[in-house]
């Protein structure tokens, strides 16, 4: 059953940047980027290599080995060498809590 787990607050992340964080078995990266927090998984889909030491732009995060991008609202690849998406993590903010749901 899906659940949200509260995972940081809203001053833990400036817009712009992203932090890592361990759910259970997901190692996740929460972004903040124009606003708004997504959250996606910290592998990227062409090498499996943690993506959270990338950088952000916009609504990209762009992998630190190769250079594929990806889209943070959905998990798309923007630009190879990736071809795989990767997975994305629903994000709700209560008040200053943000809560990642896991299923």
């Amino acid at each position: 059953m899906a659940e949200y787990r509260k995972v940081a607050t809203v001053s833990d992340i400036p817009d712009g940047g992203m932090k890592t964080y361990r759910l259970d078995h997901d190692q996740i990266v929460i972004c903040h980027s124009g606003g708004r927090f997504y959250a996606i998984v910290d592998e990227c889909s062409h090498d499996a290599a943690p993506i959270s030491t990338g950088h952000l732009r916009d609504h990209e995060i762009v992998c630190p080995r190769h250079g594929a991008r990806f889209d943070i609202t959905s998990g798309t690849v923007t630009a190879p060498p990736a071809v795989a998406p990767i997975d994305t993590f629903e994000v709700k903010v209560e008040g200053e809590d943000i809560f990642v749901r896991l299923d």
